[in-house]
């Protein structure tokens, strides 16, 4: 599952707007909410861009698109 409010803060951070990295990932905005929201998954592609757009690490990374278990 992706954290989402992880993730969302790290958007936030990194001034990009989520219709940017929506067409960084040739997605559209409604598409990249879905799975922000773990409506559907990130393709494996897809992570890989928005760790190298919003500068994550691995173990950011890691904490964003792979919790087990997100409250």
């Amino acid at each position: 599952m992706t954290n989402s409010v992880l993730l969302a803060s790290k958007i936030k951070e990194s001034g990009y707007t989520c219709s940017i990295i929506a067409k960084e990932l040739g997605i559209t905005r409604q598409g990249l909410w879905k799975k922000i929201n773990n409506r559907s998954e990130f393709k494996q592609t897809e992570i890989e861009k928005i760790s190298r757009l919003l500068n994550l690490d691995a173990e950011v990374s890691n904490l964003i698109f792979f919790t087990v278990d997100v409250d």
